[in-house]
């Protein structure tokens, strides 16, 4: 069976098509009237310094706990280390 619909004689356009169609162009044109009527975020410059003030902040928070992080791995990694040579070399108890 052939998947594409019987040809039709040039110039030949079915009504109901014809009637229910709609342009591309009437679709963007209420797209874009839909975003230009959506509520903006507020651009004021004192929010915008806010946002940018806790985005450093947050940024601050994460690099600081992640220096600890790697501290207290470091730590633990060389408590271990001590504790095994500690139990390898009983002469230095």
């Amino acid at each position: 069976m052939a998947c594409h619909p019987p040809r039709r004689r040039s110039g030949h356009v079915d009504r109901l098509t014809a009637r229910d169609s709609f342009s591309h162009e009437t679709v963007f044109a209420d797209l874009r009237l839909a975003a230009m009527k959506r509520e903006r975020e507020p651009s004021s410059k004192a929010y915008r310094q806010d946002r940018f003030e806790n985005t450093e902040r947050a940024a601050k928070e994460t690099i600081e706990a992640e220096q600890r992080a790697r501290r207290e791995k470091t730590k633990r990694l060389k408590e271990l280390r001590l504790s095994q040579q500690g139990a390898k070399d009983p002469a230095t108890k």
